[in-house]
């Protein structure tokens, strides 16, 4: 959209269903032009066209829409030109058109626009001239004309040329005030008698209300003394009535207040008289009729050019009566026309209850008085220019509006005009006739007294010099208020009905209904209800403009759920004029209803269990979020977090849309993205919320709701490495898998794997088998898997703890490094340093062991892992001299001092008929033979643990099988410490045990755990391995036989014995 004068136009590409053109607020009677374009995208030809959508009333036109082009082509546009010209001072228009085209779219059109008018005031409303004879001649005082605004206008003294009696307007009747503009005017006082003089001095401004400025003047002598002005005063009570009325009073027939006096006839046209033949010359009368229960005094200004004569000039007119006064027509000049102002000012006195003072309260009245002494068949030319129609502001029944057009003369002699009204007319005109000047205007007042409800359109005759006439339309109209209220339905009882949508109890909830203002005045609108769950835009109060169509939100605000509200309410609209109440208000029945009920949100699955997601890592549920009831929401998720293991304070749970709108019965879907902080089980709760928007348009929750809706187990983990399988590759001891686990200590290697934690390093001990100092080495493989279904990659390195110094290494030109090159170096050593550990792919870690050095040597290691977790794993070998024999227990006690093997025989039923057996192994380390020994352990044949080995001899580099029968006979823990010797020292063993219900499982703990088969085929080579190492005998029926079949491979070069224990 932009101005008609600026060369380019705008083109919408996608223009919108509703288009709004504002011409915003311009100066009245000023034609602002403005074209919108509508492009033709199509590949065809269309033809537009414009219709309004309201037509409302048939006064106001001040819109005039029309299509510059008829046909489009493709690819042109439609401009659509809109011209705008306000006709009344400070009213709204508003308009709804519709555009559409062959095509069948249709768009519709808004116009609006305001009009301003001038804002002229005078800087004063009083003078006061003071005349002291031969003393003080002050006779002229200086006023100014302000204009306010940015409007130009014209204004008019009505007065007589001559002057009102003694009080005279220096610089003409009449003139142009251009905005903001500031015209000195000087108004003179000419009285030469002695008393006191009063007037009333209006002055008329086009679209603007009357002007009025109050003179007074005290003629005295010296040394008299002065007479006070304060007696004399204008009713004016501007509270209740405008100042047109002020002005129109004597003319106006419907009046809400009985007037001090009145004159009646309100105009007087002598029609052609004559110089020499005084018969021509009618005289006319005029009655003054006293309304008040006192007695008046009219007194009437002379003509001073004596051509209307009123006799008598002054008179007392008693209570209730009447006067008749003669105006007698005297043209002094032939073939001219004669007009007078013909003042006369009515004085009542009054008192004042406070002072008992008296005052003279003045009303005057204006008569125009016309003559000619045309001659006959004289043809006058004449030019003039008036508006041919004068819309009036909108009112209400029985209550006057006024508006005012100018009359102009464009010739250079003078005009006469007289209005004829039809019959019955509403309409008042003042003056009605009267003599306009050369080249000069008169401004005329035009008055509506309405009746009842109704348009009023009346044409006038306007007849100029007697013979040229012409019509001037006057339209106007008065209305009640109307307000129409667009319904959700028919309800037989009020006007409209309403439907609030299913609500959220505890939430506000709205439905929107359009209110149509269908008069030319602003509305008032007052909502009246009585109950405390609904309410309405701008608490029920508005002021809705000139013929718009406003959209208006009614809010819901219930407390009880499962409930139907119903309730009438009540619009109580009145008319604004100027910002007070006029006429009647009417009144606007509306039935709501609503219904409300608790929110029903589901997700689908209520339970998920994503097992086991690495810390710092990401996974994504997606869930399905159903609503179940019958309100429309807004809902916001939000969980709550248990769990075990590490602090889950830092888990994070992200919801790509937490914050979701459902309609009943329907459903969306929800990613969930779950980030654990920390290892351990979690338990997610999800739960939601209900959001509404308030009536401030602010965004609320209600109360969260406690029930959760979805639970989302889960357990953080770190990616970590489990020795799954340990092999003796080289040793001179025979070794089971099962006792390189027991002597090298993987139980606790692995619950450090477990226990390790980001930024957090640990340390654990690992041993190597206690040999005596040897030549060649010992090799051990660790097999390492994964614990989770996560690959692990791994880190070693070698870090120095002896206090050996460090040797410079010269790694390439100038540069050097320290590096632990000394004798415990070659002790341990593992590889390879670093791999990746997956579920399919495990790890082998070689130890090499040296047993070169004597007693107990330490190296340490630094195996690394992600999430930034360190393990120091330090490496034990201890070697022994090959001077005499000893035992070692193939199981380390380990944190245990003070006894040689720990055994624990687990919980084995009680009552049993056979004990159970179980064997502490110990092994011979040396090349000598060693004999051991059972010192005590046995004083009681019935004991529930006892040894059943007494005395062994252990060849170098043999094993010991020692057992011991466990047979509890209580629920009780049993713990028996036994004492052996073997060469010249004396030993202990502890057994426990554990006795439970007579059908219990029984517990071995001394036998290994079933390994996977991945596991057991990672290393194959130079070992003696069984084709399966764990069966599962099913339940059998008694005195069956079960067969199953287990292959023993030797991979090794040489033969190799073997026994079942």
């Amino acid at each position: 959209m932009q101005s008609n004068n600026q060369l380019e136009t705008l083109f919408d590409e996608h223009i919108s269903d509703v288009k709004l053109v504002a011409f915003g607020s311009i100066p009245v009677d000023t034609a602002v032009e403005k074209t919108i374009a509508i492009e033709n995208n199509t590949d065809k030809g269309l033809t537009y066209r414009v219709s309004n959508i309201y037509i409302l009333n048939s006064v106001d036109h001040v819109f005039n829409i029309s299509i510059t082009s008829s046909y489009v082509q493709p690819g042109e546009a439609a401009r659509i030109k809109i011209v705008f010209k306000p006709n009344i001072v400070g009213q709204s228009f508003t308009e709804y058109y519709l555009v559409d085209d062959t095509s069948g779219n249709t768009y519709r059109l808004t116009v609006t626009g305001r009009s301003y008018g001038p804002k002229v005031k005078l800087d004063k409303k009083k003078l006061v001239f003071r005349i002291c004879k031969n003393v003080t001649e002050q006779r002229k005082e200086v006023i100014n004309i302000v204009n306010h605004s940015s409007v130009d206008t014209t204004y008019q003294w009505y007065m007589p040329a001559s002057g009102q009696g003694c009080f005279q307007i220096s610089t003409g009747n009449c003139g142009l005030i251009r905005a903001f503009e500031t015209i000195t005017t000087t108004v003179m006082f000419t009285g030469i008698p002695l008393g006191i003089y009063t007037g009333e001095l209006v002055c008329l401004v086009l679209h603007q209300h009357p002007l009025f400025l109050n003179v007074y003047a005290t003629v005295v002598l010296p040394g008299n003394p002065l007479l006070s002005i304060r007696e004399h005063v204008y009713v004016k009570s501007w509270k209740q009535k405008s100042r047109s009325v002020h002005l129109m009073e004597n003319s106006l027939n419907r009046l809400n207040y009985i007037p001090p006096a009145s004159v009646f006839e309100r105009y007087l046209d002598f029609g052609t008289g004559s110089v020499t033949d005084v018969t021509r010359n009618i005289s006319q009368t005029i009655c003054v009729t006293n309304h008040e229960d006192q007695e008046g005094y009219m007194q009437w200004m002379p003509d001073p050019d004596n051509v209307f004569l009123v006799d008598p000039i002054a008179s007392v007119i008693p209570p209730n009566e009447s006067r008749l006064f003669t105006v007698r027509y005297r043209p002094k000049i032939e073939n001219e026309v004669y007009g007078y102002l013909m003042c006369g000012d009515y004085q009542v006195k009054k008192f004042v209850n406070a002072t008992d003072e008296i005052r003279l309260k003045h009303s005057l009245f204006r008569i125009p008085c016309t003559g000619n002494t045309w001659m006959p068949c004289v043809e006058w030319v004449t030019e003039w220019d008036c508006p041919s129609e004068v819309i009036l502001p909108p009112t209400v029944p029985t209550r006057t509006t006024f508006a005012n057009f100018m009359l102009s003369n464009k010739f250079e002699i003078p005009m006469h005009f007289k209005f004829d009204p039809p019959y019955g007319t509403n309409y008042v005109v003042m003056p009605v006739c009267g003599i306009v000047p050369s080249r000069g205007w008169q401004i005329i007042s035009v008055a509506l007294e309405p009746k009842c409800f109704g348009d009023y359109c009346e044409a006038w005759d306007l007849i100029i010099n007697k013979v040229q006439k012409t019509s001037i339309s006057f339209t106007g109209n008065a209305e009640m208020s109307q307000v129409e209220v667009m319904s959700h339905g028919y309800h037989p009882a009020t006007h409209a009905m309403l439907e609030f949508p299913p609500t959220i109890t505890g939430c506000t909830n709205y439905c929107t209904s359009y209110l149509h203002n269908l008069t030319r005045m602003e509305m008032h609108i007052r909502v009246l209800c009585n109950v405390d769950w609904m309410g309405a835009d701008d608490c029920g109060c508005i002021i809705l403009p000139p013929k718009e169509i406003i959209h208006y939100h009614w809010w819901f605000f219930p407390k009880i759920p499962d409930k139907v509200y119903e309730t009438t309410i009540t619009l109580s609209c009145v008319c604004l004029i100027k910002g007070e109440a006029v006429g009647e208000p009417t009144e606007v029945f509306i039935a709501i209803s609503g219904f409300s009920e608790f929110p029903d949100l589901r997700i689908l699955p209520k339970e998920n269990n994503l097992h086991d997601v690495v810390v710092g890592e990401s996974v994504t549920l997606p869930v399905t979020l159903y609503n179940n009831g019958s309100c429309y929401f807004t809902s916001k998720l939000y969980h709550t977090i248990r769990g075990m293991g590490d602090d889950y304070s830092g888990d994070r749970l992200e919801i790509d849309s937490s914050v979701n709108s459902l309609k009943p019965s329907n459903h969306c879907t929800v990613k969930m993205t779950v980030t654990p902080d920390g290892a351990g089980s979690r338990k997610l709760c999800i739960k939601y919320t209900v959001l509404y928007r308030t009536e401030n348009d602010e965004v609320e929750e209600i109360q969260p709701i406690k029930t959760k809706i979805c639970t989302i187990y889960y357990d953080g983990i770190y990616p970590t490495i489990k020795v799954k399988r340990t092999l003796s590759n080289k040793c001179p001891v025979i070794l089971s898998n099962h006792c390189v686990w027991n002597i090298v200590n993987v139980e606790d290697l692995n619950q450090a794997f477990v226990d390790c934690r980001p930024n957090d390093p640990i340390g654990v001990n690992i041993y190597a088998p206690d040999l005596c100092v040897r030549a060649d080495h010992v090799e051990l493989v660790f097999v390492m898997g994964c614990v989770y279904q996560v690959p692990v990659p791994w880190n070693l390195r070698r870090e120095k703890i002896c206090d050996c110094e460090m040797v410079q290494v010269k790694i390439a030109t100038s540069r050097y490094e320290m590096r632990h090159t000394c004798v415990h170096r070659e002790l341990v050593e593992l590889y390879p340093l670093s791999g990746i550990v997956s579920p399919d792919n495990p790890n082998l870690l070689y130890l090499k062991f040296t047993y070169s050095s004597k007693g107990m040597n330490s190296l340490c290691y630094v195996m690394t892992m992600p999430n930034q977790r360190t393990i120091y794993i330090y490496v034990h070998i201890y070697a022994y001299l090959n001077t005499r024999g000893l035992l070692t227990p193939l199981r380390r006690p380990v944190g245990v001092d003070g006894y040689l093997a720990v055994m624990d025989c687990g919980k084995v039923p009680i009552n049993n008929l056979d004990p159970v057996i179980r064997i502490v192994w110990l092994y011979n380390p040396t090349d000598v033979f060693t004999t051991w020994r059972l010192l005590r352990g046995n004083s009681n044949p019935d004991s529930v643990i006892r040894c059943l080995l007494y005395f062994a001899e252990v060849p170098p580099l043999g094993k010991l099988a020692i057992p011991f029968a466990f047979m509890p006979t209580e629920m009780i823990q049993y713990e028996v410490v036994f004492l052996c010797s073997f060469g010249y020292e004396n030993e202990r063993i502890q057994v426990k045990g554990e006795g439970g219900l007579p059908n219990c499982i029984e517990t071995r703990l001394d036998i290994p755990l079933p390994v996977e088969r991945v596991i057991r085929e990672a290393h194959r080579q130079e070992v003696v391995y069984l084709s399966t190492e764990h069966l599962t005998i099913p339940v059998m029926p008694t005195h069956s036989l079960s067969r199953d079949i287990i292959s023993i491979c030797n991979d090794t070069d040489h033969v190799m014995r073997f026994i079942w224990l």
